[in-house]
């Protein structure tokens, strides 16, 4: 699985970039025939609190999964872009298990 992290308006930390990893490696439990993973953090308007906006285009045979979810960090948006990920990837291998 490739991994692709993308920053807009700010530039990323080495923490968060291995929270990153960490997190969206678990991708890989739920369904095993990802091809690629395409995560965009964006610091949106900076005077608003949940100013973070987290997306993510999961690229598995088929069509791709993207979610997006905004926070006011950037940890919880990727914590509610992964569990809503995994969710989409759940309900993909059960779908396709049916056929």
């Amino acid at each position: 699985m490739k991994l692709n992290i993308q920053t807009v308006n700010f530039s990323m930390r080495s923490p968060l970039s291995a929270y990153i990893q960490k997190r969206i490696n678990k991708f890989s439990t739920y369904y095993n025939r990802i091809i690629g993973v395409d995560l965009y953090l964006i610091l949106d308007n900076q005077s608003d609190q949940q100013n973070k906006r987290v997306e993510v285009r999961v690229q598995i045979p088929g069509d791709d999964i993207i979610v997006t979810k905004q926070s006011d960090t950037f940890e919880k948006a990727i914590d509610l872009v992964a569990s809503a990920a995994e969710r989409s990837l759940v309900r993909r291998k059960e779908k396709t298990r049916m056929v």
